[in-house]
């Protein structure tokens, strides 16, 4: 399957993070310096791609890929690192 054929839909947590924020964004001047901080991490098989950008006026969503490796000692003293997963972190505020 390349990667140009799958497409993902947003997470179910992004869809949650901006029905939080419409109440707080729609409420007058008095309320407009709360905005909730949403944070969330997915563990994928590959590097995937997030949204990043505004989702509501001054509600910012930002993603960052991490890779999680696996180490291993071989019998001459070396250490082997391998990639065997990523960790996507989402953030919102």
């Amino acid at each position: 399957m390349s990667a140009s054929s799958r497409r993902t839909s947003p997470p179910a947590a992004l869809i949650a993070a901006v029905a939080l924020a419409v109440p707080f964004l729609a409420a007058g001047p008095a309320h407009a310096y709360v905005k909730p901080y949403y944070w969330q991490n997915y563990v994928t098989r590959g590097p995937e791609r997030g949204y990043e950008g505004y989702v509501a006026p001054n509600y910012y969503c930002s993603y960052k890929r991490y890779p999680n490796r696996t180490c291993a000692t071989d019998a001459r003293g070396r250490e082997r690192c391998r990639i065997t997963s990523w960790r996507l972190e989402q953030t919102c505020q």
